[in-house]
């Protein structure tokens, strides 16, 4: 059994000045609640820290809707610190324990919430009555933003329900935050059991699209918008994809693991064919897909698709040699 315990972060200014007196406000209304600074929290509990940042009017300017109302970014703005918490479990496991939490907060000075693993902040109220109601599309709208680069849209944030993020060409289709929305209300909702070369579609009527699992290659593992889980491409109708597998070849220990392990014994970075031949040589077990997303989730990380080797193996690489 994993002993992995999943969490996300929550950032709320506030008059904080220590962690103690963020572990006294919570403890009082009854929250499990330690230091950050003696490690993190245990399963179901809540970890807290208090932090300086001059900026946090702009960080605070806008969430999953568009530019926060202006009386909330001024009190962010007036604020020195923000309380930083750590709640250890999943964002959809107990929704109405963490709105309690912030009217907790809220109630003893935090002006404001932002979900750290989008970077998507929000007023008080709309927040806590999206996570009363429990709804998926709900929690969905409360944790997660949908960005369009210009090439490109795609979500962030669904790591802090354990499920990978969503992306589409800017060009590939009508109506791309639908599509974007209702793929990942459709995993939080249903908890399919979804693979790469397996089609999806947000209605009857729009034509389904093939699906594409690939790591996240927007944010570093240190930032806090990175999702392990990766992200499902919507593939282009010209663009044929994987063929949809009912049984996988699971690698074990993870190929991302052993590239890593095999580009460091190297000293240098491996070529293709090195990459290949490390693939051949791993030990793999055929796993039905159900059993290799549950390996998968346990594990806190999606692997290397092996049939897309070497492009996939790019991008971690390159994490693995940048800066946040």
């Amino acid at each position: 059994m994993s002993l992995r315990v999943p969490s996300f972060f929550l950032l709320v200014p506030g008059p904080w000045r220590r962690p103690s007196e963020l572990v006294d406000v919570l403890a009082a209304a009854g929250h499990v609640v330690t230091d950050l600074g003696d490690g993190p929290p245990r399963a179901g509990g809540v970890g807290v820290d208090v932090v300086e940042d001059p900026a946090l009017g702009a960080a605070f300017s806008f969430g999953r809707m568009g530019r926060l109302p202006g009386e909330v970014i001024a009190a962010a703005a007036a604020c020195e610190r923000a309380a930083l918490l750590e709640v250890a479990m999943r964002f959809d496991e107990d929704p109405r324990r963490v709105a309690a939490i912030g009217r907790t907060l809220r109630d003893a000075g935090g002006v404001a919430v932002r979900v750290e693993t989008s970077g998507a902040a929000s007023a008080w109220e709309p927040w806590l009555a999206q996570l009363d109601s429990g709804a998926p599309a709900q929690l969905v709208a409360s944790a997660v933003v949908i960005v369009n680069d210009g090439d490109a849209v795609f979500t962030c944030g669904m790591h802090c329900f354990d499920l990978p993020d969503a992306q589409v060409a800017a060009s590939c289709i009508e109506g791309p935050l639908e599509w974007l929305d209702a793929l990942c209300t459709f995993q939080l909702a249903e908890q399919p059991v979804l693979g790469s070369g397996h089609t999806f579609a947000p209605n009857a009527r729009a034509q389904r699209r093939k699906l594409e699992r690939w790591p996240d290659h927007r944010h570093h593992p240190n930032d806090g918008r990175h999702n392990p889980f990766g992200l499902w491409r919507l593939l282009d109708d010209a663009d044929p994809g994987l063929e949809a597998l009912s049984t996988v070849p699971t690698v074990m220990p993870s190929l991302a693991a052993l590239l890593v392990a095999a580009e460091r014994a190297a000293a240098r970075p491996l070529s293709r064919d090195e990459v290949e031949r490390v693939l051949a040589k791993s030990p793999a077990v055929a796993m039905s897909l159900a059993h290799a997303n549950a390996l998968e989730r346990s594990r806190g990380y999606m692997d290397i698709e092996p049939r897309r080797v070497w492009e996939q193996w790019l991008i971690v690489r390159e994490h693995m040699r940048s800066n946040p």
